[in-house]
């Protein structure tokens, strides 16, 4: 069986993302990027000294926001974008993930019994192979992070996220929904790297690890906001999940990994990284960070695995296996 991302789903992305376009938000990030470029351009951009003023001053951090906001809100049309531009190839690179399903012959496993004086062989009732566009392994994760990107940057228009915010359980509404799309999102980002770094596994297994490995993520993101007195109890929870973390990532790693693969132990690397970074840094505010370093924490960690799948499907998986 083979599922492929077909021609009219490019349409529908982009037919999602226009419509998405008349938010106010991004046509503030169009023009914020419009006015700050047309006033470096009034300045002598030849001159060093200008250069050195424009990087300084805090246009160049609110032209690095937008950038990134609208990065993150355009990952499906990117990643349409290389899906078109893979096909105009030559040779276009192949980039799938193969999952499996076996079933076995119950009346051929051999269970021990009393008068069992020989060994019965195990038969292969059904074997399912399932080749699946990579395409299709990430664009969900694409989507939800083009969301998310809406709904912080909307939390930072209507000044419930300010420099001055900090992190805790007194968080407004309007913050309580996107951190549940955030929540969404870090599923999604597990399963697409757990999919390409495992590839030629059991899809059950592959859909257990990521939403095993999801609930003890986000049990960690969501201490961010709690208090950082804690009582001996929550002090034994939090060990639990710690243990239950690397119960869960240690086959993951180990067992599950296609390690002939250079790219699936590559993203393996990289979600592991980001995984870290985002366990610490949420584990540490304990209520205590401000809420713009929250948001860059986690802004960095999607960008990065954005970037990561991005590369891996421009270059093409399946030629690096």
């Amino acid at each position: 069986m083979e599922l492929e991302f077909e021609d009219h789903y490019v349409i529908a992305v982009i037919a999602l993302l226009w419509g998405l376009c008349f938010c106010r938000n991004i046509l503030d990030s169009f023009s914020t990027l419009v006015r700050l470029a047309d006033s470096c351009i009034e300045s002598n951009l030849c001159c060093l000294k200008s250069l050195v003023e424009c990087y300084n001053s805090s246009r160049f951090g609110e032209v690095l926001r937008q950038s990134t906001v609208l990065f993150c809100f355009f990952q499906p049309a990117i990643f349409c974008a290389i899906f078109v531009f893979n096909k105009s190839r030559v040779l276009p690179p192949a980039s799938s993930v193969v999952l499996h399903n076996v079933q076995l012959n119950s009346s051929s496993i051999p269970y021990r019994h009393a008068n069992l004086s020989h060994v019965l062989q195990v038969e292969v009732v059904q074997w399912n192979l399932i080749e699946i566009d990579y395409l299709l392994i990430v664009m969900p994760f694409a989507v939800l992070v083009s969301t998310t990107s809406l709904l912080w940057v909307h939390c930072i228009n209507i000044r419930d996220i300010t420099d001055s915010t900090t992190w805790d359980a007194q968080m407004p509404e309007s913050v309580f929904f996107y951190e549940t799309m955030y929540y969404i999102e870090l599923w999604a980002m597990n399963l697409s790297f757990i999919a390409v770094a495992a590839s030629e596994r059991s899809i059950l297994e592959i859909h257990y690890a990521a939403m095993a490995l999801s609930g003890m993520l986000i049990f960690s993101v969501s201490q961010a906001k709690f208090d950082a007195e804690q009582s001996t109890v929550q002090h034994t929870i939090s060990l639990l999940v710690t243990l239950c973390y690397f119960c869960i990532l240690v086959p993951l790693w180990l067992e599950m990994v296609q390690t002939k693969c250079i790219v699936a132990l590559a993203m393996a690397v990289t979600h592991a990284f980001i995984l870290l970074i985002l366990s610490t840094v949420h584990s540490m505010a304990r209520g205590n960070f401000q809420a713009s370093w929250i948001l860059l924490v986690r802004i960095t960690c999607t960008v990065t695995a954005c970037l990561a799948h991005m590369c891996v499907y421009a270059s093409g998986r399946n030629d690096k296996c």
